[in-house]
């Protein structure tokens, strides 16, 4: 009986397609990466992080790409059970069949990204979303203009004695900030734990966004954090090697013809890809070092 009513042609299919659209992705996802390397104090990085938490486009998006990554996740485990069910017992010659050597890994290779992918999920997008506390970033020029806001209200005599003591707090707590909370073009105040947020910027405040600049920083100063994430992107390497070659061989163009080109295409990505993402934790632990 199948565990998904569906042809093993269409799973297959369905698989190419989502394996497609998240090779698509990934180049972009790395290239965002590399702007942690510039010696900018995180400004690149932040502008970017800020357009992806901003624009109603890219929020549209990642709902679709979390959708995609985890039925890509069902599916291949399907897949895998069905594949053991038709044939419960091995065969009493080895096959020599045409099959890509890395198929026989992925779904090795696959439940190691997938635990990667929840420890990635807690450290970042989680606290994007508000589920696990992180470190956050805020514009100065925002906190200043809502405590400015109060102040006028103070002169008014709007504010009750309580909010008074706040304002009080809250300024004191401005001015004791150390010169690592402010970023190099005073900008923004960075790093910050949510119990300095609410004293800087007020409780009510709530223009404010994760600082995954310095959370990635003091991840890869972790050299366990490193390891893990090395591990988890040569795993990548032989996933995507695989992927390749399976995207164009589900679809019907791995051409004899063109079956060379495409293997050599299909190494060249599943280095690139992985080696781009691993440059960030190296070269921040080495920095650190």
């Amino acid at each position: 009986m199948k565990l998904i009513k569906l042809a093993s042609i269409s799973k297959k299919l369905c698989m190419g397609a989502l394996g497609a659209f998240l090779l698509i992705f990934l180049p972009f996802h790395m290239g965002m990466n590399l702007c942690i390397l510039r010696d900018d104090g995180g400004e690149w990085y932040r502008n970017v992080c800020h357009f992806m938490g901003t624009n109603y486009i890219v929020k549209v998006f990642e709902v679709v790409l979390l959708a995609c990554v985890l039925f890509h996740i069902v599916l291949g485990i399907i897949l895998a059970i069905e594949n053991k069910m038709s044939r419960p017992v091995g065969y009493a010659v080895a096959n020599k069949s045409k099959t890509h050597q890395g198929s026989k890994f992925m779904i090795w290779t696959g439940g190691i990204l997938l635990v990667f992918l929840v420890i990635h999920f807690v450290d970042f997008y989680f606290a994007k979303t508000g589920l696990v506390t992180g470190k956050y970033v805020v514009k100065t020029e925002k906190v200043e203009k809502a405590f400015q806001e109060k102040a006028m209200k103070m002169q008014q005599g709007q504010l009750k004695e309580a909010d008074l003591k706040e304002l009080q707090a809250q300024y004191m707590a401005i001015q004791s900030l150390s010169g690592e909370k402010v970023a190099k073009n005073g900008k923004y105040f960075i790093n910050l734990t949510k119990e300095e947020l609410q004293q800087t910027c007020g409780k009510d405040f709530k223009d404010y966004e994760p600082d995954f600049y310095n959370m990635a920083k003091e991840k890869f100063h972790n050299n366990l954090f490193v390891v893990i994430y090395l591990l988890a992107f040569i795993a990548l390497g032989i996933h995507l090697y695989h992927g390749v070659g399976s995207v164009f061989q589900t679809y019907g163009l791995n051409i004899e013809k063109y079956a060379k080109t495409i293997d050599i295409l299909a190494v060249i990505y599943a280095i690139v890809i992985p080696l781009g993402f691993a440059i960030v934790p190296l070269k921040v632990l080495l920095t650190a070092m």
